[in-house]
């Protein structure tokens, strides 16, 4: 059953009419090859994004032009693990965030970024306006320079996804707790302090600054 507040749905992204039909969600399959593994759905009139029908996820096709790709790459998974929040949560530069500093921390170190690393770069964040979203905000000016100053479409660009989306092989009751992502939303794991990191982790972080 959806929780509801007086009436109302308790997070706002409840509110926003999603403008996905099946022939965007066609189209969003050939441009960013989802394979035939992975679901599409788009919503009917009384679906709501913070609870997915049984068996699926909320996702925005915004997200797909930020990095994100189906299956969830197991960077992702245990990102999102990690912050204990439904996909949905997040704006669609949180996905730039995650993909691109994975990617260069990869690129230059051949290795994933550490998640405490990563909690030196960025903070998460409540939306004060917005119940049940989160964002990410650079502890020392902005990190990632590719991000938009305004990410507000992906909140009526939202669809579900089902089958094989978390991983290609495993169903997912299969999938271990580490890397299970949430798929109904929930309150989020925020920090406002960075946690101390090795010295090596630190001196990698300057280089990549420079």
């Amino acid at each position: 059953m959806v929780e509801l507040a007086d009436g109302r749905p308790v997070y706002s992204v409840d509110y926003f009419t999603s403008a996905i039909t099946p022939r965007y969600l066609a189209a969003l399959r050939e441009e960013f090859d989802v394979p035939p593994s992975v679901e599409l759905l788009a919503p009917g009139a009384d679906d709501l994004p913070s609870h997915p029908p049984p068996g699926y996820i909320t996702l925005s096709a915004e997200y797909f032009r930020a990095g994100l790709r189906l299956p969830f790459h197991p960077f992702l998974r245990r990102a999102l693990t990690r912050l204990n929040m439904a996909p949905a949560q997040l704006n669609a530069n949180t996905y730039r965030i995650l993909v691109n500093c994975y990617i260069l921390w990869m690129s230059n170190f051949a290795a994933e970024i550490p998640f405490r690393a990563f909690q030196n770069l960025y903070r998460m964040k409540s939306a004060p306006s917005s119940t049940g979203f989160y964002y990410f905000q650079g502890f020392k000016g902005t990190f990632i320079t590719s991000c938009l100053d305004s990410d507000k479409q992906f909140k009526h660009l939202w669809f579900y996804a089902g089958g094989r989306w978390l991983h290609g092989e495993l169903p997912y009751s299969e999938v271990p707790h580490s890397e299970r992502v949430p798929v109904t939303f929930r309150n989020g794991y925020t920090w406002a302090r960075a946690p101390h990191i090795p010295e090596l982790s630190s001196a990698m972080i300057d280089a990549l600054r420079e």
